[in-house]
């Protein structure tokens, strides 16, 4: 119910009106230009990609050698009890 009113208030005439004339008072085209600022920004997500890229690529390579480990430690287990390899579960 909260949701409904909330979505009529934000689609009603008077914030619709509202929303075309912010949309219409743009700069004018040479008024704006890149700054430092987003520059300085765009690098920095750029940085955290490639940080987070990194930690993953670690993680990965830790998960599937703990997998070989666990995996040789089962096959060595199952040598020592003597099981055959049709016997293996």
């Amino acid at each position: 119910m909260l949701a409904t009113t909330v979505l009529t208030d934000l689609f009603s005439a008077d914030v619709l009106h509202l929303w075309v004339q912010a949309a219409e008072q743009t700069p004018e085209p040479e008024d704006v230009k890149a700054g430092w600022t987003g520059f300085a920004v765009f690098m920095a997500l750029i940085a955290a990609t490639a940080l987070l890229l990194w930690s993953m690529a670690r993680h990965v390579r830790t998960l599937r050698r703990n997998a070989d480990e666990e995996q040789e430690l089962e096959e060595a287990r199952l040598d020592a009890a003597g099981l055959r390899d049709d016997e293996r579960p």
